[in-house]
């Protein structure tokens, strides 16, 4: 595993990108006025609703230390693939 900076400082950016692209499809949902929008606007809430419990992971390991920070790191691990799957 990377060192705590480092992996501070990786999951933020993949964070980061992964919300500047939840940006991009809401602006491209609101250009698109068809009936295929709704699903779209379906499938990018859930995509929304699956990041929280990540962000809100990753938010509670940077503020741990020590034995704990293995521990919420590895879990986050496994919520990060399972949403990237």
């Amino acid at each position: 595993m990377l060192p705590r900076d480092a992996y501070i400082a990786k999951m933020e950016a993949q964070l980061m990108g992964w919300a500047h692209e939840l940006a991009w499809l809401r602006s491209k949902a609101a250009l698109v006025a068809t009936r295929g929008s709704v699903e779209f606007q379906l499938q990018l809430a859930t995509a929304q609703g699956e990041q929280q419990p990540v962000r809100h992971k990753f938010e509670r390991l940077k503020s741990s230390g020590g034995e704990r920070w293995n521990a919420l790191a590895a879990g986050l691990e496994i919520a990060w693939k399972e949403l990237t799957a």
